[in-house]
């Protein structure tokens, strides 16, 4: 059965599964690697439906939304290149890169978010590609 954001209810019991086992597997280093980008994941989906107190309206860069969005299942994995761009992306991105929504602007996306959830987003970005 397929949810709205294309995760089957089999992918949600994965992750289940690999969460609450962790205890018996031990293996903190990749723990490690995916929990600031799954808190970051979870926060976006959390903040989709109601936005934070404190929140104000961003446009984030489409381009985040798309890599978050990638790297949070793997039916769509990122290639070597791919991989490379995004890394090259993410190593200039910074909390300047989301503008306050007074008007359209083109190849943003509206997001309700606080100063430090932004902060979030880019630490947890470049965590991941290893730009820390």
């Amino acid at each position: 059965m397929e949810t709205n954001d294309n995760y089957t209810l089999t992918d949600v019991k994965k992750a289940i599964s690999v969460l609450e086992n962790h205890h018996t597997t031990r293996d903190y280093q990749a723990l490690e690697e995916i929990l600031p980008l799954v808190l970051v994941i979870l926060k976006s989906k959390l903040t989709e439906e109601e936005p934070p107190a404190g929140a104000m309206k961003f446009y984030a860069p489409i381009w985040v939304d798309v890599l978050l969005e990638r790297l949070s299942t793997q039916k769509h994995p990122l290639s070597d290149e791919e991989y490379q761009i995004f890394r090259s992306d993410v190593e200039k991105l910074s909390i300047s890169d989301y503008k306050v929504a007074d008007n359209d602007l083109m190849g943003y996306k509206p997001v309700y978010i606080s100063i430090e959830g932004i902060s979030e987003v880019v630490l947890a970005l470049k965590h991941y590609f290893k730009l820390l």
